[in-house]
């Protein structure tokens, strides 16, 4: 065995399949740039770029369903306390009907 042997594999083949010792001991060196071949890497970059922005939208959209939702249950806490301690006509109490019109916007915007 001599360490200074090298052995050099030419093909025209775009992606060749070699056996996994062989690729273990080698490197592969691909020379022809083609207009699919660019094609394909551009796409390939775009596609990285747009996923990560689509996943940064994503992780906003779920950051605002949760503040909703949060929104939404002290609103409901909110508006079921005041029932609750409500002794009297539902209709005079101001701040029942301020927490309820609130409650409905919410649950509109939210919608």
């Amino acid at each position: 065995f001599d360490p200074n042997f090298k052995m050099y594999f030419i093909t025209r083949l775009p992606n060749p399949s070699f056996s996994p010792e062989l690729q273990a001991k080698t490197t592969l060196i691909d020379f022809t740039v083609t207009q699919k071949g660019l094609e394909e890497q551009l796409l390939g970059k775009v596609i990285s770029k747009e996923q990560k922005a689509l996943e940064e939208q994503l992780t906003q959209v779920l950051e605002e369903v949760n503040s909703n939702t949060k929104s939404l249950m002290l609103l409901d806490a909110s508006l079921l306390e005041r029932l609750t301690s409500n002794t009297g006509d539902l209709l005079d109490d101001e701040e029942l009907v301020s927490v309820l019109a609130n409650t409905k916007a919410k649950a509109a915007e939210v919608n």
